[in-house]
């Protein structure tokens, strides 16, 4: 249903765009200036209109992929161990773990008495370009023992409950995500969260 009335809409803006256009030229022709210049121009406005934000959004996309996108190991939960002899067997852990809150995150959650993932999201710029930075964190030390950044861009959509403004009508707006090692990442996650003892 949703497609359809996007559809429609863009159906609509398309009539009105050819409208405008062909007066322009018309206009262009009666008064002696240049045709095809002026339906170029308001050909180009009515794109503006609407697309003004897809070509930047994508090239922020690609410039933050390229420049922020990553995933990196600075220490391993077996380097963290001989780090600390004994400490892994007295730690505590639940399958759903509680939440942890410190400023300058937008959400944590308490692996174990050591370690935490924290997860801040922020936005690039006015363009639907997002930066998503996940680390797991030595609570008692501050050092972060893994890290990744993902590079996500658009409006969302309706469908997963996206977007707060008719924007994310904008379907064509955003790239596929900047998103590495993944599995890796949880993978960590797992295995320093599942240091000593399960509490049921």
């Amino acid at each position: 249903m949703i497609g359809l009335i996007a559809l429609f809409v863009m159906g609509i803006y398309l009539a009105i765009s050819i409208f405008i256009v062909r007066g322009t030229a018309r206009w262009a022709r009666r008064t002696g200036r240049g045709v095809k210049r002026w339906a170029f121009a308001a050909a180009f406005g009515m794109y503006l209109l609407v697309f003004w934000d897809h070509i930047p959004t994508l090239m922020l996309h690609k410039y933050y992929c390229a420049t922020k996108a990553g995933f990196w190991v600075y220490k391993t939960p077996e380097q963290w161990k001989a780090e600390n002899p004994g400490v892994a067997e007295t730690l505590t852990w639940k399958s759903n773990p509680p939440d942890y809150k410190v400023p300058n995150i937008t959400e944590g959650y308490r692996l174990n008495e050591r370690f935490a993932w924290v997860i801040r999201r922020e936005q690039a710029s006015v363009l639907p370009v997002r930066l998503h930075y996940e680390s797991i964190i030595d609570v008692k030390t501050g050092e972060t023992m893994v890290k990744r950044i993902v590079v996500g861009s658009g409006y969302g959509n309706f469908l997963v409950g996206g977007g707060e403004s008719w924007n994310v009508l904008k379907f064509w707006v955003g790239a596929e995500l900047c998103d590495s090692n993944t599995t890796e990442f949880y993978s960590d996650i797992h295995a320093f969260q599942q240091m000593g003892r399960e509490i049921k």
